[in-house]
Formats: C-alpha cells, sequence, structure tokens
C-alpha cells in the first residue's frame, strides 16, 4: 500500500525544513514566523496590533468584549506577552511538543505551570503532530482533508467512514454506519451547522496548501495545526477532550482520521493531538480577551487551514467571574514576583516613550515650518 509518511528520514526533513525557511509556502506561516520574531525582540505592539486587527471585527457586534476600547485590550494583550512563561513562547515559535521531550529547562518551567493551573484559570492547547513533535506535510494535511470529505459524503456507505467512528467510544454498528451516520455529524440529526462547518475546515486547508511551493509540499508545516481554549482548570478541560467529552468535533474527527490512516499503514507516522497549557491568567478581564488573542496569535482557525477553531474565542468564560478577589490577588501577586512581568513591561514603556519622542520630533518640525511660512 501507498505510504505518504515521513519514513526513518525524520532528521533529513526536518533539516529540510530549517533549510527552506526563507521560502513562505503560505500567508499564515508568514504571520507566525515574523511574531515569533517580534516576540523574541520583545517587541510586542505590532504583535498585538496584527492580532487584534484580525481578531475584533469578528467582536462588532457582540458583548464579549468592548472593541471600542482598544487601549484596555491591548494593555491586557501586553500584560499577557509580559507574564506569558517560556512554553508560551515555544507554542508561538511553533516547536512546543518537540522542544519539551529534550528541554530540561522547559520541563521543570512547564511542571509549575501545570501545577498552578490545578486551581488558577488558565489558557490551553492542542498541537497536532507525531510523537517526535514533527508536525504533518501540506501533502499529509491534504489526504486527511480527503477523508473528511469523504466522511461528508452521502453516497454508498463508506467503510472509512465506519472505521473511523470505531477508533474512540462511543462506538458505531455497521448497521449504523450503512444508514448514513456519522458520529462527528449527527447531533440528534445529521447537523447542518456541523457539515457546512467542516466544508469550511477542507476549503481553508485546500486554501492553505494550494499556497504551498511544489518543493515543500512533503516538508513538515513549520507550526503544528492547534486549537486554543480556555478553562477554570485546565486539567479537567483537557481529560474532557481527550475522552472525546463535550469536546470539539474538528477535533476529535482529525485525529481518529489519523489515526486511521496510521493503523491501516497509510501513514508511517501516528499524528496525534498533544495537549499544553501555556498560560495562567492573573485578571478576572483577562479571561475573554486572553483566548481571543491566543487564539489569534495561534492561528487556529479553520478558515485558513490553521487549526481547528471555528466560532468565535471568549464565549465560555464565565467561569473567571466566579472566583473571588483574594484569590485574584494572589495570582497577580504571584505573577509580579515569579514571571518577567515587571521588567518587560517596563521595557515596553521605555520602547514607547521613545517612540513618543519621536513623534514629538515631528510636531517640533511642523511648528517650525509654520513660523517660517508666518514670515514676512
Amino acid at each position: 500500500m501507498l505510504s505518504t509518511g515521513l519514513r526513518p528520514c525524520n532528521l533529513e526533513i526536518l533539516s529540510k525544513a530549517q533549510d527552506n525557511r526563507a521560502v513562505v509556502p503560505d500567508s499564515l506561516t508568514n504571520r507566525r514566523r515574523r511574531w515569533a520574531h517580534l516576540l523574541r525582540s520583545q517587541k510586542y505592539e505590532p504583535i498585538i496590533s496584527d492580532v487584534l486587527d484580525e481578531e475584533l471585527p469578528k467582536y462588532q457586534y457582540s458583548t464579549v468584549v468592548d472593541v471600542t476600547d482598544r487601549i484596555s485590550l491591548m494593555r491586557e494583550c501586553a500584560l499577557i506577552l509580559s507574564s506569558a512563561p517560556s512554553v508560551f513562547s515555544a507554542a508561538v515559535d511553533g516547536d512546543l511538543v518537540s522542544r519539551l521531550l529534550t528541554d530540561t529547562i522547559l520541563q521543570e518551567e512547564y511542571a509549575a505551570v501545570q501545577e498552578r493551573a490545578h486551581h488558577q484559570p488558565s489558557i490551553y492547547i492542542h498541537l497536532l503532530a507525531d510523537d517526535r513533535g514533527t508536525p504533518p506535510t501540506p501533502s499529509q494535511y491534504l489526504l486527511m482533508r480527503d477523508m473528511v470529505r469523504e466522511y461528508l459524503s452521502q453516497g454508498p456507505s463508506s467503510a472509512d467512514a465506519y472505521h473511523i467512528d470505531n477508533i474512540t467510544p462511543p462506538t458505531v454498528t455497521q448497521y449504523e454506519s450503512s444508514l448514513g451516520y456519522r458520529k462527528y455529524l449527527h447531533t440528534t440529526i445529521r447537523s447542518p451547522t456541523r457539515v457546512a462547518t467542516l466544508h469550511r475546515f477542507c476549503a481553508g486547508i485546500h486554501s492553505r496548501c494550494a499556497s504551498v511551493a511544489p518543493p515543500l509540499l512533503d516538508t513538515p508545516f513549520l507550526h503544528p495545526p492547534g486549537e486554543c481554549g480556555y478553562s477554570k482548570n485546565s486539567h479537567v478541560r483537557l481529560a474532557q477532550h481527550r475522552s472525546h467529552k463535550s469536546s470539539n468535533y474538528i477535533l476529535n474527527l482529525v485525529e481518529d482520521i489519523f489515526t486511521h490512516l496510521y493503523r491501516t499503514d497509510v501513514l508511517s507516522q501516528h499524528f496525534i493531538m498533544h495537549q499544553f497549557i501555556i498560560y495562567l491568567l492573573f485578571r478576572p478581564s483577562q479571561a475573554a480577551i486572553a483566548e481571543i488573542f491566543c487564539s489569534g496569535l495561534l492561528q487556529v482557525w479553520v478558515d485558513e487551514g490553521g487549526g481547528f477553531n471555528a466560532y468565535p474565542a471568549g464565549r465560555s468564560v464565565a467561569t473567571a467571574a466566579r472566583l473571588g478577589v483574594h484569590e485574584w490577588e494572589q495570582y497577580e501577586r504571584w505573577a509580579r514576583e515569579k514571571s518577567l512581568l515587571m521588567e518587560k513591561m517596563r521595557i515596553q514603556r521605555e520602547k514607547a516613550d521613545e517612540w513618543r519622542q519621536a513623534l514629538k520630533w515631528e510636531e517640533s518640525g511642523d511648528e517650525d515650518e509654520d513660523e517660517e511660512l508666518e514670515k514676512p
């Protein structure tokens, strides 16, 4: 059987991916690389402006955030970037899965994040990669996309659909499958909303991969496709996702398809969803904007082929309001003492002051020009 997976040349392909970094395969990757560079340089304002420019128009008629108060939203985003742990930066870079396998310092820092997330609201993510942290290639991702299309079809019974629906509980009988029942399409009936959303998902993958240069189609994505969410207790929420309960059906379907492709030897790699907690909230006002900002920063939306989120973020954060003032004060105190929050915010203020000084020079120049014009 034809295999489109990566054989024992994983390291060679990863090296090829590094060599091809100068070749921008699509606009999503271009944005991610730019933002990662700016984050490493602690140039937060352009990152925040870019992400909010993309995300806030979705909330023009929503009460989730006040889009007219852009200054407050930018402040919250600056606080997020300034207090974010190293695991956050690695997620933005795109190498979090592989780095956590070998980077002992990152492992120690992440252990502290995980411990606090048992009682502190946080942002979690899923990243699609194999056991070495290698993301799928565009060719492999298109293969999965084709199987989603087959899963959506209402023609003759699909043997693949039956096997996909039985990768994880609850199981589906062969008879139900032959009648057209699909676990990830049906609620009480075949859901038109889910069908339409999965078509959007397929279109996003096609659009992204169509812009990839042919030499890069068999090179792993630089940034794994992902999903992002908020939870008061991310450990509990991630356990729900892992057992496919109250979860994201796109996420679940994609993982089951890749498991099916691996078990049938179509792919030599087993791509699964790797779960991480990447940010600890320390202000109740962060809940909605943190999920919105992180989702945009990691480009997890279905429409551009970057991930598995299909609906606007920040809508299910009511649990943040259930915590008392004392608890939030403790979280903020910890952020101030244990992260580089204060130092990084100081750097941002200095950068802003420098820019304001530059603008004052321009204003001074304009005034001089006005004075010259007034001379007889």
